[in-house]
């Protein structure tokens, strides 16, 4: 007798996974929209975020307190974006930290008079930046400046500038990167420093830091008799501060600041380096801190 056909066995097919929950990602809570959108920073909001949806859109460029403090990187288009930046803070604006030209700076302190603090960075060789707009920023207390570039006497004169532009200023920082095709020799500078050097009084400016600046023994004392609250002073690299020629009443007078840099050394790194700032990428870019707001 033959055998019996094997039985078939019966494949038994899985069902079909079910497809992933969709999420509306438009109908994100204002809230947790808010947090999301401060965490990108403005740059990556109005390079893609506010792009998604109209409702992505309209939290964007809706909410001024997102924009209350803007951060911008040497690109081709930073202009369009600070002027946008500033027009969404609608006034509320309080930090600027990018490029900027003279343009720039009259645009930023008619439309953002609740600044408290700058940090520009200005590569125009041979545009100085008109700094005594600065003049119009009644909240201004803390002014970070990189400049490239400068030619005789640019240094000591933005230097002045600033200080009569912000006499209320608490914080200022400034660092000069010296043009290297410049034809001058340091020579041709001997003349220049031994003017007289005057800046008004900073009755509230606490910390001081000037670097690649050509300081003398009396842009020392002027500075010390300005600022009678000063505390931290860092003038590196100064080739003209001779320490010798310091009298004690000026020692006496370095001595009473918690922090002093005075000295020159040949191996002090370059304000480029203590900037980490390359001409085409800006500021290096920081982890986005929220607890500005």
């Amino acid at each position: 007798m033959a055998s019996p056909p094997p039985r078939r066995r019966r494949c038994r097919t899985e069902p079909a996974p079910a497809p992933p929950e969709t999420r509306d990602w438009s109908a994100l809570p204002g809230d947790i929209l808010f947090a999301v959108f401060l965490k990108l920073g403005p740059r990556e909001i109005m390079r893609g975020a506010d792009k998604v949806c109209a409702a992505w859109r309209r939290g964007a460029v809706g909410e001024p307190a997102l924009w209350r403090r803007v951060e911008l990187t040497t690109v081709p288009e930073w202009k369009a974006m600070a002027r946008a930046a500033v027009d969404r803070a609608a006034g509320q604006c309080e930090a600027y930290r990018g490029p900027c030209d003279n343009d720039f700076l009259l645009y930023l302190v008619e439309r953002a008079t609740s600044l408290k603090s700058i940090r520009l960075s200005h590569d125009e060789s041979r545009v100085v930046l008109n700094v005594e707009q600065l003049n119009k920023l009644p909240l201004l207390e803390d002014v970070d400046i990189l400049v490239t570039h400068f030619s005789n006497g640019a240094s000591r004169n933005l230097f002045q500038s600033v200080c009569r532009a912000c006499p209320r200023l608490k914080e200022l920082r400034m660092c000069f990167n010296l043009n290297r095709d410049s034809k001058y020799n340091d020579g041709d500078l001997i003349g220049f420093y031994q003017e007289k050097y005057a800046i008004p009084v900073m009755c509230e400016l606490r910390s001081l830091e000037l670097l690649g600046y050509y300081l003398t023994v009396t842009g020392l004392t002027a500075i010390l008799d300005s600022c009678p609250v000063l505390e931290s002073l860092n003038v590196p690299g100064g080739d003209y501060l001779i320490t010798s020629r310091m009298d004690e009443e000026l020692h006496a007078k370095c001595a009473k600041l918690k922090n002093v840099t005075l000295s020159f050394d040949s191996d002090e790194e370059s304000c480029e380096e203590e900037e980490e700032c390359d001409l085409e990428d800006g500021y290096e870019s920081e982890p986005y801190d929220d607890s500005f707001y």
